[in-house]
């Protein structure tokens, strides 16, 4: 039986950042920016308000998360990565 990931590494949440970075065209100066997180078993959320509209719902279903990573849209522009 694999273990269980009870938390979300700065490696594996700094992949997603810079998956979405690559994914979505942008202004190196107004990109994604990651911050740390102890709310609703979120660890760590990826905020983009000058991103495309709706990038974060997009992402949750584009972007290839590392293993035992699951990610979420918490808004349009808030993108949640939490423990799978």
């Amino acid at each position: 039986m694999p273990a269980i990931i009870t938390t979300v590494s700065p490696e594996d949440a700094e992949q997603v950042v810079a998956a979405i970075a690559a994914h979505f065209p942008h202004d190196p100066a107004y990109g994604p920016q990651l911050m740390e997180e102890d709310f609703d078993d979120r660890q760590w959320t990826i905020v983009w308000d000058e991103g495309p509209y709706c990038w974060a719902l997009h992402a949750s279903h584009r972007i290839l998360a590392p293993a035992g990573v699951f990610l979420d849209a918490v808004r349009e522009h808030t993108l949640g990565i939490y423990p799978a």
